[in-house]
């Protein structure tokens, strides 16, 4: 497909879902490119086999027929069926449907793809043997990444891998010498994208994408060729194993490839996705893969890497990784304790009268409630104790609100030291106080009713003009046991009823509650 017409074709659907996404070609560029003879193709066979691999169903069988029409790609097929990597000490294969058979169809693909690749010598213009190199290791890379992140994506992200920069190629057919003199050199990867900016307005990658489309490669590996070169982001495994793929073959291949490793593997280590143990797994494997894949594409095999130097450095890392690791995990226990605790200061508040720190009504009949429940359930003893302190009104209005408040204040201290661990006392209004009292029957209520009493006979609530002022208080206790109640307020309306019955009586004393009787028909 000429390059002028797939911008077209991707919004026909002609080369899968993902090409109407690709961003548009410069149109200076994308005129030029379409106008050059010398641009990277593939041989007729290689397309063939791309087409079928593009098809809904794609069959070994199919592959085999396309594969055989060419001496030079059955060949390449039959290498790669029968070496170590592949063979595993089986049988040799002689034909390209046991080859195919063997090493997959994504292998078969990318065998395909790689006569797109320079070859050696081809040129003095760029560093073909360099181009290569990196194109192998990051490819490796990539597919063993993919192993550990997103296994279903090894073949793909081999493939896409290996082509992330065939538009560099591109860009020399396009310039020739003016493209080789105003970059950097390919060793450095961002001046040479940040150089192409400035030249064309889109870099390498742009334009390998849309090669790649242009020999029928399917629209999510263009995307990917596009993407190949993005920042190291947690969150998309398929990303992070193209962009990291490149950074290894930039390290593999530098000057200095312990100190690229070192630099690398720090700017990892902010990636909670990657594990460092995992890539050390992954060098030691590619270390090992790399001499077979150099042979298959006829390049020099890349040099290995100090892999012992490589494991020191990770080793270190790991320690610093737990290391803020274990830190980050105690400033996370200290934000939840400090959640907790304010959570726990809220519920406080929700639940409390705020002057006398007792329960508030509303947390009162919450609990009684599901008190009342139990208790009818289990059929267990309920009481409730129902406290009005006497003549409060007037030590109001003698001495102001705010000395009532402090009476206030001191009684509910009192009473919060005398009741249960298991009752609940709180302020149920005013000067009013409830005391509810689970598993508890009258008789037993009467002795706390009696034990207030006493302490306000002989403890005074506050002092006034120098003398020292007691309260009384009327007391009304009910039982669950009292009567035929139907639900809990009923039972504190009883309670009630009694209080006001030692309120007729003269105050100062205590009631129990007597459900009424109907006189005799």
């Amino acid at each position: 497909m000429p390059l002028d017409r797939i911008s077209t074709a991707a919004h026909d659907g002609a080369t899968g879902p993902a090409t109407s996404d690709l961003p548009p070609l410069p149109d200076a560029l994308r005129q030029r490119l379409a106008d050059c003879r010398s641009l990277p193709s593939l041989p007729a066979a290689a397309a063939r086999v791309i087409n079928i691999a593009r098809s809904p169903e794609p069959r070994l069988a199919d592959y085999a027929r396309a594969i055989e029409q060419d001496p030079a790609l059955t060949l390449r097929l039959l290498s790669m069926a029968n070496s170590a990597f592949y063979s595993r000490g089986g049988n040799p294969v002689t034909n390209g449907l046991d080859a195919v058979s063997r090493i997959g169809l994504d292998a078969t693909l990318t065998a395909a793809l790689s006569f797109g690749l320079p070859r050696p010598g081809s040129s003095e213009a760029l560093e073909y043997e360099y181009l290569c190199q990196r194109a192998v290791i990051a490819a490796s890379a990539a597919q063993e990444l993919a192993q550990h992140l997103c296994p279903h994506e090894a073949g793909q992200l081999f493939t896409t891998a290996l082509l992330q920069d065939i538009g560099i190629l591109a860009l020399e057919a396009v310039d020739g010498e003016r493209y080789t003199d105003h970059i950097p050199g390919i060793r450095q990867h961002q001046s040479l994208v940040d150089a192409e900016l400035a030249l064309y307005g889109c870099d390498h990658a742009l334009v390998g994408a849309w090669l790649a489309l242009s020999w029928g490669v399917p629209g999510p590996m263009a995307a990917g060729i596009i993407a190949s070169h993005g920042p190291l982001i947690d969150g998309d495994p398929h990303c992070l194993c193209l962009r990291l793929s490149c950074r290894i073959a930039d390290c593999w291949l530098a000057a200095d490839s312990a100190s690229a490793f070192s630099i690398l593997l720090r700017q990892l280590a902010s990636l909670a996705s990657l594990d460092i143990v995992m890539l050390m797994t992954v060098m030691q494997d590619l270390q090992h893969r790399l001499p077979s894949l150099a042979k298959l594409f006829e390049i020099t095999c890349p040099p290995a890497i100090d892999s012992l130097h490589l494991l020191a450095e990770a080793k270190e890392l790991l320690f610093e990784q737990n290391l803020r690791m274990t830190m980050r995990l105690a400033e996370q226990q200290r934000e939840l304790e400090a959640l907790h605790a304010s959570h726990v200061a809220l519920d406080e508040q929700h639940r409390t009268d705020h002057l006398t720190q007792l329960a508030n009504r509303t947390w009162l009949e919450k609990r009684l409630d599901q008190h009342f429940e139990c208790a009818r359930a289990a059929d267990q003893p309920l009481s409730v104790i129902f406290i009005d302190l006497d003549h409060f009104k007037r030590i109001n209005d003698r001495y102001g609100h705010r000395f009532g408040d402090e009476v206030l204040i001191h009684f509910a201290a009192a009473l919060n030291n005398m009741v249960r661990e298991s009752d609940i006392a709180g302020r149920y209004g005013g000067e009013e106080f409830l005391v509810i009292m689970p598993n508890t029957r009258r008789q037993y209520a009467s002795l706390l009713a009696d034990r207030i009493r006493e302490y306000l006979a002989t403890q005074p609530l506050a002092r006034a003009d120098g003398e020292a002022l007691h309260v009384t208080a009327s007391i009304g206790i009910a039982d669950l046991e009292d009567g035929d109640f139907d639900c809990a307020a009923s039972l504190v309306d009883a309670a009630d009823q009694a209080m006001y019955g030692v309120k007729r009586g003269g105050r100062d004393g205590v009631g129990h509650y007597e459900e009424p009787t109907n006189p005799a028909s």
